[in-house]
């Protein structure tokens, strides 16, 4: 029976978490690698990047490693100002040894940022932020972008033999990069709206697994967005940090 192809761009694929940290070149990043690093820093550091350039996806990997190790690591994410009390809450109640780990760490300001290290000193627990710029901890990686790396990971995506190359081509990753200079989420959020466009109405993948672009079945696959776990754009930023 004919199967159908939902949109791979959706955020339940392309969240933090769900893409394996590549580096600039498309390449794996070696995590253990960057907690030996972590630790030769004393446990404190920062990730630090432009917009849409996978921060928040390896500080989710790293967290993840680090609970694996049996460390608490609590994961923290400031939109703005509103944030700052869960971010002290979640420093206040850590035990000495577990890494607070806080996703865009520039909104802290300098003043409450200072603050917040205080207390972490006080209770003896470590911080690992991400950052658009340095702010004052050791760097633990610089993260860059580049089409090889958006299109390394558009090719991790599921069912990807399906429609890599018949729904979205190479020229179309090229220039959804080239369109957001470089922003990695902004792009996907841009192939989510190629893929759409491409795939309307509903592709049916035959048993030879071509794909159907003619339509003729008459049936239409509705995008079902809040189960999809969708963002769009000015939506709070869910995909690549």
């Amino acid at each position: 029976m004919p199967g159908m192809v939902s949109n791979p761009f959706s955020t339940r694929h392309t969240r933090p978490g769900s893409i394996a940290p590549l580096d600039a070149t498309g390449r794996p990043v070696d995590l253990d690698v960057l907690l030996d690093r972590l630790h030769g820093f004393g446990g404190t550091a920062a990730i630090v990047g432009p917009h849409g350039s996978g921060k928040s996806t390896l500080l989710t990997h790293l967290a993840t490693c680090l609970e694996r190790d049996g460390r608490r690591a609590p994961r923290i994410r400031l939109h703005s100002w509103a944030d700052i009390p869960a971010a002290w809450r979640a420093i206040h109640r850590a035990a000495p040894g577990d890494t607070v780990c806080i996703d865009s760490w520039e909104c802290t300001g300098r003043l409450v940022g200072g603050l917040l290290r205080i207390l972490a000193r006080v209770t003896g627990c470590h911080l690992l932020v991400t950052s658009h710029h340095r702010v004052g901890f050791p760097e633990l990686l610089q993260c860059t972008t580049s089409p090889a790396l958006l299109r390394s990971i558009v090719g991790g995506l599921p069912a990807h033999g399906l429609w890599l190359g018949k729904v979205i081509h190479a020229e179309d990753i090229d220039q959804a990069f080239a369109n957001h200079g470089g922003n990695l989420r902004e792009s996907l959020y841009e192939l989510y709206d190629r893929f759409e466009a491409a795939a309307s109405p509903i592709q049916c993948v035959g048993g030879d697994g071509s794909i159907d672009h003619t339509g003729l079945t008459g049936i239409y696959r509705k995008i079902h967005e809040s189960a999809d776990g969708f963002s769009y754009v000015g939506a709070p930023e869910r995909n690549l940090g």
